[in-house]
C-alpha cells in the first residue's frame, strides 16, 4: 500500500497526539509497511475505513500504538550504563521497557553485586508488556550474555520451546510492569533514585522531548541519576539536569 500526503499527515498526526512520537517523512515507509499489517488484520479495505474503526475501537487503537511503537531491544544493551547503579539506589524505573530486557538486565546486573533494588517498568505498547511479563524470548535476545548468568538466571526452552528461555522468578519478582504514556501520564513526584529512559527520546520532536524530559526531572529525587541512550543527548532545549558523562545526567540537590 501507498499513503497519500493526506493520509500520512493525518496518520503522523494522530501518532504524536497519543504518544508524541513524530513520524517525518523518512519514516513513510516504515508506517506504510505496519499499517497494512494492521489492515490486513482487520479486514478493513482502506486507509479510511481504518481510521475510522479507530476511532471507534479503543482495542485497535492501542494495537494500531503497539504496531508503530515497538522497537528492536536485548539483553544487555549498552550495559555500561548499569554501572552508575549504587546500593543506596533503592527505586529504580525504567521509562520506556519495551518487552522487558532492559529491566531484567538491569535486575541481573544488581543481583550479581549483592543488592535487589525495586524496579517500575513501563512502556506504552501493550504486545511489549506482555511479552515482558511472560519474560520468555528468543535465545537471540540473550545470546551476547556471559553463559554463567544465562545459566543462573534463565531456564533453557524444551520441546515446542527449544530455542527459547526464560527469565528465573529471582530475577522477574524484582520488577513491577505497567502501562505508561510519556507524553500524557503523570508520574510520582521525587519517587525514584535513577530513572533509564534509553533509545526513545530520538523518536520524539523538540517540545515532546523537552515535556517528557522534564516530567521525569520531577519524578527523581535529589541527587537521583537519568539516564539516556548513547545515540541520545539533552542537548537543544531547557531542562535542569546536571551533565555528569554521555548518556547521564544528574538531578541538583536541594
Amino acid at each position: 500500500m501507498e499513503l497519500t500526503k493526506e493520509e500520512f499527515f493525518t496518520l503522523s498526526k494522530l501518532v504524536y497526539g497519543l504518544c508524541g512520537i513524530y513520524l517525518h517523512e523518512g519514516k513513510k515507509n516504515l508506517l506504510e509497511a505496519r499499517l497494512s499489517k494492521r489492515l490486513r488484520a482487520t479486514g478493513t479495505a482502506s486507509v479510511r475505513d481504518y481510521l475510522a474503526l479507530i476511532r471507534q475501537s479503543r482495542t485497535e487503537l492501542d494495537n494500531f500504538i503497539d504496531a508503530v511503537s515497538t522497537n528492536h531491544t536485548y539483553f544487555f544493551r549498552e550495559s555500561k550504563h548499569f554501572h552508575c547503579i549504587r546500593p543506596e539506589h533503592v527505586d529504580i524505573w525504567c521509562a520506556a521497557c519495551s518487552s522487558g530486557e532492559e529491566p531484567y538486565s538491569i535486575a541481573m546486573h544488581c543481583l550479581e553485586r549483592g543488592f535487589r533494588p525495586n524496579i517500575l517498568a513501563t512502556d506504552i505498547s501493550i504486545s511489549a508488556l506482555k511479552i515482558a511479563k511472560n519474560g520468555i524470548y528468543p535465545f537471540d535476545k540473550a545470546k551476547n550474555m556471559p553463559r554463567e548468568m544465562l545459566r543462573k538466571y534463565f531456564r533453557k526452552g524444551k520441546g515446542r520451546w527449544e530455542g527459547y528461555v526464560k527469565v528465573k522468578d529471582e530475577v522477574k519478582d524484582m520488577v513491577t510492569f505497567k502501562r505508561f504514556n510519556l507524553l500524557t501520564g503523570h508520574p510520582p513526584l521525587e519517587a525514584f533514585d535513577v530513572i533509564f529512559c534509553r533509545n526513545v527520546l530520538i523518536y520524539f520532536d523538540k517540545q515532546a522531548k523537552e515535556s517528557v524530559v522534564n516530567k521525569l526531572y520531577r519524578a527523581i529525587r535529589p541527587n537521583g541519576l537519568f539516564v539516556i541512550g548513547g545515540a541520545e543527548s539533552l542537548n537543544g532545549f531547557k531542562h535542569s539536569f546536571k551533565y555528569i558523562r554521555p548518556s547521564l545526567y544528574q538531578k541538583r540537590s536541594l
